[in-house]
C-alpha cells in the first residue's frame, strides 16, 4: 500500500476511533458526515473550490466531524476510499 493510501486509512482510523467496527449509527456515535462535489475522480485530491462547485467539475469529497471539542473535520476523496476498500484484506 502506497504512502497516501496509508495515510488516508489512518486518517479514517482515528477520525471513527470511537465508532463501531461495522459503522453501524455512527451518528449516534457523534459522527457525521457530508458530500460535496460530483465529478468520480481523485486527481485534485481533498480540494475544494468554488468554481470547481459551480461549474460541477468539482471531486466528490466526504467531510467527517466528529463531535468532540477540539476535534477537527477529516476530508477523503470519494475515489480514495474506494481504492482502499479495494485493497483491504
Amino acid at each position: 500500500m502506497d504512502k497516501r493510501m496509508q495515510e488516508t486509512r489512518d486518517r479514517l482510523r482515528i477520525i471513527t476511533r470511537r465508532c463501531r467496527d461495522d459503522m453501524h449509527e455512527p451518528d449516534e456515535q457523534g459522527v457525521t458526515a457530508h458530500v460535496i462535489g460530483e465529478k468520480f475522480d481523485n486527481a485534485m485530491g481533498t480540494a475544494i473550490d468554488e468554481q470547481a462547485i459551480c461549474e460541477r467539475w468539482q471531486e466528490i469529497v466526504v467531510i467527517i466531524r466528529r463531535d468532540e471539542a477540539g476535534s477537527l473535520p477529516e476530508r477523503f476523496n470519494l475515489a480514495d476510499l474506494i481504492a482502499l476498500a479495494r485493497k483491504a484484506r
